[in-house]
């Protein structure tokens, strides 16, 4: 009875041992699997996989990238457009100084001059003129400008052509002088001018027109593939206007000439000219009125590369969506949801379409489309550029 017992209890210790040794060959085969067939296997997010919490109803995330921005197949520029402006100035005549009449003599017993005072900006300023009318008048009447002599005559007109005050000595603030000759022998004589509607008078220019600013953007994904940019713009003008039209990006000179008017201006630039993020044109011209019409800056790219990407499908997962206890759902997230947004997923070679303007898009992946293992994921924007936040891949 004793040895009966005691081949019982040896029994059971020798079942114990084998449970033991079958629970711990499970563990290590648990341990030594990969992430992602542990956490199918467990129902776990593998590690790294999803970035932040897992959506209810989903077992784990096979995938989680973010793409970026996206270029169509073949789409290696793209285009900058500026709305359409002017760079103009405008020019009149304008009284510099006038008075309504003075008076100068010159005798033995006394003599009398005027003096005018003027100020003169030689950058908005032209074509100064002095003109009067003579009421009464004997002896040469002398004119100094700055002490220069600017006339020195007798003048019989009452009306006389405006004398010209040449720019060589015009000065800020200018001092113009009348005086009479004296009368020489004849000391007796009385040599007077008397002068009405005295005007100091030029042509005034106005450049608060003359300058226009405009920006554009460039994108620093977009300014990294750029290989070459041109800048084109029509410019628009009245016939025979002639004035220097200077055009500046982000203070570099690209364009200083007089415009062909009506005819489409084409200027090469390299990338050293642009930046990344915000970029400045300024126009400005010295005379004249022009429209720069249709400006846009076409940025020329390298060849774009579609990126792909790659997930990993474990065996007891790729059976489980066999016998459809498991499926797959891809999700694309973008920037904004207020375009419509047009592409193709191509998932190892299958393609499907997709149309969305929300923020989201989510479609389940055909289990005809997966394979054991590696698996590839391509997305080609159709027309636009694509911004993709996140390309995801979730086990339901």
């Amino acid at each position: 009875m004793i040895r009966l017992k005691s081949k019982l209890a040896q029994s059971a210790s020798n079942a114990a041992v084998t449970i033991i040794l079958i629970a711990v060959l499970i563990i290590f085969y648990i341990l030594f699997l990969s992430p992602e067939d542990r956490a199918a296997l467990l129902d776990e997010n593998p590690p790294g996989g999803g970035g932040g919490e897992t959506p209810s109803g989903v077992k784990s995330v096979l995938l989680s990238k973010t793409p970026g921005r996206l270029y169509p197949l073949g789409e290696n520029a793209v285009e900058h457009t500026m709305p359409s402006f002017m760079v103009f100035t405008v020019t009149n005549a304008g009284e510099l100084k006038r008075t309504s009449s003075l008076y100068v003599k010159n005798s033995a017993f006394g003599d009398k001059s005027e003096e005018l005072v003027f100020f003169y900006d030689s950058r908005t300023m032209s074509n100064v003129k002095l003109s009067f009318n003579v009421k009464e008048y004997s002896g040469r009447l002398i004119i100094k400008l700055n002490d220069y002599k600017l006339f020195e005559g007798e003048i019989t007109q009452s009306s006389p052509a405006p004398i010209d005050l040449p720019k060589e000595y015009l000065k800020d603030k200018n001092s113009m002088v009348f005086e009479v000759s004296d009368s020489g022998a004849a000391f007796w004589r009385v040599n007077s001018y008397t002068l009405e509607n005295v005007l100091v008078s030029a042509k005034i220019t106005d450049y608060s027109g003359a300058f226009s600013e405009q920006h554009f953007s460039i994108g620093a994904s977009e300014y990294e593939k750029i290989e070459q940019a041109v800048f084109e713009f029509l410019p628009d003008c009245p016939p025979k206007e002639e004035g220097l039209v200077q055009i500046l990006i982000n203070n570099r000179p690209v364009y200083t000439s007089y415009p062909d008017c009506g005819i489409k201006t084409s200027i090469e630039l390299s990338k050293e000219f642009l930046r990344p993020g915000d970029n400045v044109l300024v126009a400005t011209t010295s005379t004249g009125s022009f429209l720069i019409d249709l400006p846009k800056i076409t940025t020329l790219l390298q060849e774009a590369e579609q990126p792909v990407f790659y997930l990993n499908i474990p065996t007891n997962l790729y059976d489980a969506m066999y016998y459809g206890q498991r499926g797959l759902m891809l999700s694309l997230r973008f920037t904004e949801s207020t375009t419509v947004k047009r592409g193709t997923l191509e998932i190892n070679g299958f393609k499907t379409y997709f149309e969305t303007q929300d923020i989201f898009y989510q479609t389940s992946i055909d289990p005809e489309f997966v394979t054991i293992g590696p698996n590839s994921i391509k997305i080609t924007p159709q027309a636009d550029p694509l911004d993709v936040v996140e390309l995801r891949v979730d086990v339901i």
